[in-house]
């Protein structure tokens, strides 16, 4: 007899999704978590009164009738976890002009219309067309066959059509004007890619989740989002063990039947679901000698996505001089530049950073009279062999630098100072080279073409952001809904 129905491996978004979703169907979930904390990087800390998210500052899709918004009425959370709007979602510094973004898409397609007003037409074109790939993608079921053909084209035709396409070639398809150009691409850094090398499918799930259902903050701090699912889970009757880490998948008879932690306990369960890093899944806890020759080649041939350096900050006094909580400051026009030098392990002199205030949008962040302030970079996790005190200092000097010219006399006021590396974000999610949002979204690694869910090796599934849709919150549980569809409907079918 099985020790659970379900075992799930990780504990973060998708598998807490996935988790509860199958424990409200009555299954017995046993849930495995290396850290002592739920949640993955969708997790909080504390320093000397301040409170900062690790990475996770705004999220798509959480105003009514987004995925978020759903899976927690689902859950009956609604009423436990509060949403703040942002609007307008943040603004783009460049030498010459600012721009905000608004999370409504007609106010969005206003705003630049009457920027580059012979542009209109194109503007409305981009993004209906991503507008209806994302359509096409949340109405994919999770049993759908990927590789047949016509029947994928005849269904989903905007979605076969670009599925190989960049979203560059799309802006070049319909913008001429190069400023337009790179304002429409600006999200695409949030993939960490310029649009020369995020795909169609991957932009579209960026663009739109915020879209459609708005750009919001959690009230208080963002690990409430899987500290009250985790507890939803377990009042279902689901289990969640912290601070154990499995060492093993047990297989046999090509069937994944359990799993062995570094202690040496074995658990089974009829079903296995990663939602934990692939290689470490495939290559670690499973081993080359059970895959077949096509997968084990696929696998080690995808791109994790580039991670971040991240410095949180603690400081005296008000953030007046900031009107959003999110800004990106850009120092040129030319996105591939950065990308360039980034491919070669180099930050450039001119790369964009990240300036969030998130105590502009959540007070209880700081103490009275004070702010906090998270300043990024994105990084190459080889740009650093050990990411130790020499590179972090020398990183953080060049980021506060540079905000100091948005808050004078930054470095007078700073009270705390935390950095986080690739490295950390390695340690703490086990994503090879501290991969922020798993696979690459290119072409060749989205859509269609990441990972399935189903796996070779049988009765091992996954969920997250190494498999469909992709990265981000919305994604994550999306991908955890879909994870658990698959699941029941396995065993309504007896097979397992």
């Amino acid at each position: 007899m099985s020790d659970a129905d379900i075992i799930i491996i990780g504990a973060g978004v998708a598998g807490l999704t996935c988790g509860c979703l199958l424990a409200k169907k009555g299954l017995k979930v046993l849930m495995i978590e290396k850290n002592q904390r739920v949640g993955g990087c969708c997790t909080s800390f504390q320093k000397d009164g301040f409170s900062f998210d690790l990475s996770v500052q705004s999220i798509g899709e959480c105003q009514r009738k987004g995925r978020v918004w759903r899976i927690l009425k689902e859950l009956d959370l609604l009423d436990q976890i509060r949403f703040i709007p942002l609007e307008p979602a943040r603004e783009y510094h460049f030498p010459d002009r600012r721009v905000e973004q608004s999370s409504k898409l007609e106010t969005q397609i206003e705003t630049l219309s009457s920027l580059f007003p012979n542009e209109r037409k194109g503007i409305e074109e981009v993004y209906a067309v991503l507008k209806k790939i994302f359509g096409e993608f949340s109405e994919i079921p999770s049993s759908l066959n990927w590789f047949d053909p016509s029947s994928f084209s005849s269904k989903y035709p905007l979605l076969s059509k670009y599925r190989d396409q960049t979203y560059g070639d799309l802006l070049d398809e319909w913008i001429a004007n190069p400023s337009l150009k790179t304002i429409l691409s600006i999200r695409s850094s949030y993939a960490l890619l310029p649009p020369e090398e995020i795909s169609v499918v991957g932009m579209a799930g960026i663009e739109m989740s915020y879209f459609n259902y708005g750009v919001s903050c959690i009230e208080g701090r963002v690990e409430e989002l899987p500290l009250k699912m985790g507890e939803v889970l377990q009042k279902m009757g689901g289990q969640i063990l912290k601070g154990q880490e499995v060492k093993e998948i047990i297989i046999e008879k090509k069937e994944a039947i359990g799993v062995t932690l570094k202690d040496n306990q074995e658990m089974t369960g009829r079903a296995i679901i990663s939602n934990i890093d692939a290689y470490t899944t495939f290559l670690d806890l499973i081993g080359e000698g059970y895959l077949p020759g096509i997968f084990l080649s696929k696998l080690k041939g995808m791109r994790p996505s580039l991670s971040y350096f991240i410095l949180y900050l603690g400081i005296d006094g008000g953030l007046d001089e900031l009107t959003l909580s999110n800004n990106e400051v850009f120092f040129d026009d030319h996105h591939l530049k950065e990308y360039q030098m980034l491919s070669e392990n180099q930050i450039s002199d001119k790369a964009p950073f990240y300036l969030l205030a998130p105590s502009k949008v959540n007070p209880s962040h700081a103490p009275k009279g004070k702010n906090t302030l998270c300043l990024s970079y994105k990084v190459p996790y080889h740009l650093s062999p050990d990411w130790g005190q020499k590179i972090k200092m020398e990183l953080s000097k060049r980021l506060i630098a540079r905000a100091s010219v948005f808050i004078p006399n930054l470095e007078r006021r700073i009270a705390v100072s935390v950095e986080t590396t690739p490295k950390t974000i390695e340690r703490w999610t086990h994503n090879r080279w501290g991969a922020a949002y798993g696979w690459a979204q290119i072409p060749s690694q989205s859509g269609i073409y990441r990972l399935p869910r189903t796996t070779p090796i049988q009765n091992l599934t996954l969920t997250g952001h190494w498999t469909s849709p992709g990265g981000g919150i919305a994604g994550v549980v999306a991908s955890g809904e879909l994870t658990a569809e698959a699941i029941l409907s396995r065993f309504e079918k007896g097979e397992n």
